[in-house]
C-alpha cells in the first residue's frame, strides 16, 4: 500500500482528479480497473460501501425486529383489485385459460393513388419524363447488324427469319433495311411499303409512320433500292435517323439490321457501333467471309484507338467478337468443319497487336435446300412460317436462340453504348484515322 500511495503522489493532483462516471485511469503507463483504483486511492469499493449500508440498518434495529421486517415483506397480502369481471375470477380459481374475445378483422383501407389528371400540368408533364426515363433505364435494346463481302449469300433470309423466331420466343423485333442499294426485304415478305427509311433521311416522314406491323410477328422499317447509299448520308441525314432511332429504341428488345453488302468503311462502322457483328459467308465464298472478317477487325482497333484518344473516360473494347453464320452448307458437320478451318486460317493470318485480339464465334449453320428456297421466294413467304418443321426451319431457330442467350462480355450501359453509337455514325474515315 505505501509503494502504491508513493506513486500516486507522483501523479500531478488534476491527473489524478476522478470524474463521475470514469471508470479507467492510466497510473504509470497500465491501464487499472476502477475498483482497483478506488482501493488504492483509499476510497472503500462498491461492495464494501454495501456492506456499511446493511450493517448500519442492522444496528438500527434489534436482530428480532430486522428478521421480523423481512418476513413482513415476504407474507404482504398483494392490494385488492376491484371490479373482477366473473368469468376471470373463475378462471382463476379453477386455473384454466381466460376467455378472450374474438380478434374482428377489419379488411384494410385502401387509399387509391392520386389521379395524374388532377395534379397541374407541369407536374403531368414531369411525372411523365420521370416515368419514361424510369422505363428506359431498366429496359437495355440488342442491337445486331448482319452483313456480308458479297451478295447472293442470303443476308435477308436470315434477317426476315430470325426477326421471325425472337418474336416467336417473346421478343418485340424491329428489323431495319438498310440495304438502300439493294432493299429487298418488303419485297420478299410479299406486301408494299408506301413509307421508306429514305423519307426519314429526307425529313418528309417521321419514324413512327415508317414503322410496319408484318404478319410474322416482327416490325419493320423497309428501304429503297436506288442510288441513295450507306457511304452519301450527309449529317443531317444521320442526325435524323440518330434522333429517330433513341425515339422508338426503347419500344423494343431487339433491332436487326440489314446492312448492304461489301465492307466499305461506312457499312463497318455502322457495323461495329451495334451490339452484335454477323458475318454471313457460305462453302463457295470463304475467302470473302474471311476478308470480311478482316477488314472488320483492322477497323475495329482503328476506331477503339481513335475514341479513347478522343474521350479520356472511354473505355475501348479490347476483344473483337463476331458472329458467324455458315450458309447453305451441306450438314451440320461439314458446317462446323469449315468453321475450324476460317479460325485457323485468321490466328495464323491475321497479327494481333499485344492489345487487342479476335475471337470468332459460331453462332450457327444452314443447311441447303435449293427447292423450297426457290419455291418461298416466288410466293413471298417466309420459310420458317412455311417449313418451320424442316432441318432449315430447325438451323433458323437455333441460332435465334443462341443469340438471345450470349452475353456479351463487352457489354455497356445504355448511355456508353449510344454514344458510341453516335461517334461511329457521325464521324467521317478521316476523323478516325489511326496514328502511331
Amino acid at each position: 500500500m505505501k509503494k502504491e500511495a508513493a506513486i500516486l503522489d507522483e501523479i500531478p493532483t488534476k491527473r489524478r482528479a476522478t470524474q463521475k462516471g470514469q471508470t479507467d485511469r492510466l497510473i504509470s503507463g497500465k491501464t487499472i480497473a476502477a475498483p482497483v483504483k478506488n482501493r488504492l486511492a483509499g476510497e472503500p469499493s462498491i461492495k464494501n460501501r454495501m456492506e456499511e449500508s446493511v450493517e448500519k440498518q442492522k444496528t438500527s434495529l434489534s436482530q428480532e425486529a430486522w428478521s421480523e421486517s423481512i418476513e413482513s415483506k415476504k407474507t404482504e397480502p398483494r392490494p385488492e383489485v376491484k371490479d373482477i369481471p366473473a368469468e376471470i375470477k373463475a378462471a382463476v380459481a379453477t386455473k384454466k385459460a381466460v376467455p378472450t374475445k374474438p380478434k374482428t378483422e377489419t379488411a384494410p383501407v385502401e387509399t387509391a393513388a392520386p389521379d395524374i389528371k388532377s395534379r397541374p400540368k407541369e407536374m403531368q408533364a414531369f411525372i411523365g419524363e420521370l416515368t419514361t426515363l424510369e422505363i428506359r433505364k431498366k429496359h437495355v435494346v440488342k442491337s445486331a447488324a448482319i452483313i456480308s463481302n458479297k451478295g447472293g449469300v442470303g443476308k435477308t433470309h436470315i434477317a426476315n427469319n430470325m426477326s421471325f423466331y425472337m418474336s416467336r420466343l417473346g421478343k418485340k423485333v424491329l428489323t431495319i433495311d438498310l440495304d438502300l442499294g439493294n432493299a429487298d426485304i418488303a419485297n420478299k415478305l410479299g406486301f408494299y411499303c408506301k413509307n421508306t427509311i429514305i423519307d426519314l433521311f429526307n425529313g418528309t416522314e417521321e419514324i413512327d409512320q415508317l414503322i410496319y406491323t408484318t404478319p410474322y410477328g416482327f416490325d419493320l422499317i423497309a428501304g429503297e433500292s436506288g442510288n441513295f447509299k450507306l457511304a452519301n448520308l450527309t449529317s443531317t441525314h444521320k442526325n435524323r435517323f440518330i434522333k429517330a432511332l433513341r425515339h422508338v429504341s426503347s419500344e423494343y428488345d431487339y433491332v436487326i439490321y440489314d446492312l448492304s453488302s461489301g465492307i466499305s468503311s461506312t457499312t463497318i462502322d455502322f457495323a461495329l457501333a451495334q451490339d452484335y457483328q454477323i458475318i454471313i459467308t457460305t462453302p463457295q465464298d470463304i475467302i470473302a467471309g474471311y476478308s470480311c472478317i478482316k477488314a472488320a477487325f483492322f477497323r475495329f482497333q482503328e476506331v477503339e484507338r481513335a475514341m479513347a484518344k478522343r474521350d479520356s473516360s472511354y473505355k475501348p473494347r479490347k476483344v473483337f467478337r463476331p458472329f458467324i453464320i455458315l450458309n447453305q452448307v451441306a450438314d451440320f458437320g461439314s458446317g462446323r468443319a469449315l468453321f475450324e478451318k476460317m479460325v485457323s486460317v485468321s490466328r495464323d493470318n491475321i497479327k494481333c497487336p499485344k492489345d487487342f485480339a479476335l475471337d470468332l464465334n459460331l453462332l450457327g449453320v444452314i443447311t441447303s435446300d435449293s427447292v423450297k428456297i426457290r419455291e418461298i421466294e416466288l410466293k413471298h413467304q417466309l420459310y420458317s412460317d412455311t417449313y418451320g418443321a424442316t432441318k432449315i426451319g430447325q438451323c433458323y431457330h437455333f441460332l435465334s436462340h443462341n443469340l438471345m442467350q450470349y452475353k456479351d462480355p463487352n457489354s455497356m450501359e445504355f448511355k456508353t453504348k449510344f454514344k458510341r453509337f453516335v461517334n461511329l455514325f457521325m464521324k467521317s474515315i478521316d476523323e478516325f484515322k489511326y496514328a502511331q
